[in-house]
């Protein structure tokens, strides 16, 4: 038999654990990105470079090629933000979208990944030298620098190797407008690189 003074504390416990219930914020759930050009390249000047183009995956070194985003807070100082990652490693989704842009701009005759393994007489290779969101300035920037080589396979020439560099504005400052940003920077790389492509003869 419970006691009107239990009752009264049994009740008064309910309560409370009812309004810290209430008054709880809700956990944040995660969130996932694709790593992606907003747009298709144009289509390269000459026609397409005569031969297999292998592209392989890029490299990124630390924590840029681990799958949560980067923000830069300080001059030497990055860290990640919480609930809010990559679909997949920034150098696999770089790597498909490359393939997707060269086979769109019709930079070679043929666009392959390793996996194919085929006889390829070019390889594409790529380094992420930046991919964070800059909040240092007061403002809000998406920051991209990639560089990317082509090896021509038959006497292991390096036919192109340049670093690419492009910062666009997040505005608003979140995350979704710094990946918009991202996004836009891959499209002006991929566009640059593509076009640094003229210098190989078809």
């Amino acid at each position: 038999m419970i006691t009107s003074t239990r009752r009264t504390f049994v009740t008064s416990l309910t309560a409370t654990g009812l309004v810290a219930s209430c008054s709880s914020a809700p956990v944040p759930t995660d969130t996932f990105y694709r790593l992606e050009p907003r747009s298709a390249p144009p289509t390269r000047a000459g026609g397409p470079i005569k031969g297999i183009a292998e592209v392989a995956p890029l490299r990124g070194e630390g924590i840029i090629n681990e799958r949560a985003i980067l923000y830069r807070s300080g001059a030497a100082e990055l860290r990640q933000y919480s609930y809010h990652f990559w679909a997949d490693t920034p150098a696999a989704m770089l790597q498909r979208a490359l393939i997707d842009a060269l086979r769109s701009a019709r930079a070679f005759d043929t666009i392959v990944n390793p996996e194919m393994r085929l006889n390829r007489d070019y390889e594409i290779s790529g380094t992420i030298r930046k991919l964070e969101h800059d909040v240092t300035s007061g403002g809000s920037r998406s920051v991209m620098e990639v560089e990317l080589g082509v090896r021509k396979v038959a006497g292991n020439q390096m036919a192109l190797l340049k670093t690419y560099t492009a910062e666009l504005s997040a505005s608003g400052g979140q995350v979704d407008a710094a990946v918009a940003g991202f996004s836009g920077a891959v499209g002006q790389i991929f566009t640059s690189f593509i076009t640094d492509l003229g210098q190989i003869g078809s």
